[in-house]
């Protein structure tokens, strides 16, 4: 009699909710799967696209990839939230229809419950704020690469999320002034004290002193891409490649106290990058086409039919 009690709240706890939802969301499921099926085997049937020409990567595409992945992660932690209240739900129910055994199931429940709406909150805040910071530093490559755009009518090239294995690089650029590394930082302004004071950042060639921080790792990430990639346009083109680090800092006031070897600008500052470098010669067209074509290969989008969605959850 005690077991069947136990199994009797069991089910009104765990598998009477879970039934319900299942239910409930029946229709929605069939129509998803009807939709993904109509848009493969019907819309699709005899027809291709008529895209021919490689597409290549824009400005803060992979942003754009782990945003969408935060998304659909935020979307089955807010579905499986909306579980919670059919829990308690289920302990209500045992609290009106079970005998006296079955009523020390009932605070654990309301543990389990209250544990639950703690934790898919807290990840869903999580989920939201990292969210949040790749939104901003994607607002920040694109306003890089624009600001970046007129050097293309100055003869160069400009390309955008280059792969490499474990690391991208935001931005490259190939003019008759050289090859161009160029990782963009987006930081958020000080609302507090001075304005203009509040929007300056120094660089001492070894760290960005901002108002109220210190940072170096955007100049050893800078320098360590510039390196990489200088190694593997050499090995590619055949011509000795010296790629030259950059960090953009758009909508920044930048100073220089202190030579370096990166360079920390606001990006709409470009025109330094048309110079070579005082023991470099300019760049002719042949070259940079050369180095042009193997930056394609590095930032190319794969067929549609090839990309494949992995949610960021394999990160944890």
């Amino acid at each position: 009699m005690l077991v069947a009690t136990y199994v009797t709240s069991l089910f009104n706890v765990l598998l009477a909710p879970a039934l319900l939802v299942a239910l409930a969301l029946t229709p929605l499921l069939l129509f998803a799967v009807l939709l993904t099926l109509w848009r493969r085997f019907v819309r699709s049937r005899n027809r291709r696209s008529p895209l021919t020409s490689d597409l290549l990567r824009t400005p803060g595409y992979g942003l754009q990839e782990r945003m969408e992945e935060l998304t659909l992660d935020f979307d089955i932690d807010f579905a499986a939230l909306m579980w919670i209240p059919l829990l308690f739900f289920g302990v209500y129910q045992i609290r009106a229809h079970a005998t006296a055994h079955s009523q020390l199931f009932v605070p654990l429940f309301v543990l389990m419950g209250a544990g639950m709406l703690v934790f898919f909150t807290s990840k869903l805040i999580d989920t939201a704020d990292r969210r949040q910071r790749y939104k901003e530093a994607y607002q920040g490559e694109l306003a890089t690469a624009q600001l970046l755009e007129p050097i293309i009518a100055n003869g160069g090239r400009l390309f955008h999320d280059i792969q490499a294995k474990g690391f991208n690089i935001d931005h490259v650029v190939v003019s008759p002034g050289g090859v161009f590394a160029v990782e963009t930082k987006h930081r958020l302004k000080p609302t507090k004290g001075n304005a203009h004071q509040q929007a300056r950042v120094a660089f001492d060639g070894k760290a960005l002193r901002f108002p109220g921080w210190v940072e170096t790792k955007p100049i050893e990430q800078a320098r360590a891409q510039a390196r990489w990639l200088s190694e593997r346009l050499t090995k590619a083109t055949g011509l000795t490649v010296r790629a030259r680090p950059v960090v953009a800092l758009p909508g920044w006031y930048v100073t220089c106290t202190a030579p370096s070897d990166v360079a920390v600008v606001n990006p709409k500052n470009w025109n330094f990058m048309l110079r070579p470098a005082r023991d470099e010669p300019a760049l002719e067209p042949a070259a940079i086409q050369r180095i042009a074509y193997q930056l394609e290969q590095l930032c190319q989008l794969p067929p549609p039919e090839q990309r494949k969605f992995v949610s960021s959850r394999r990160t944890g």
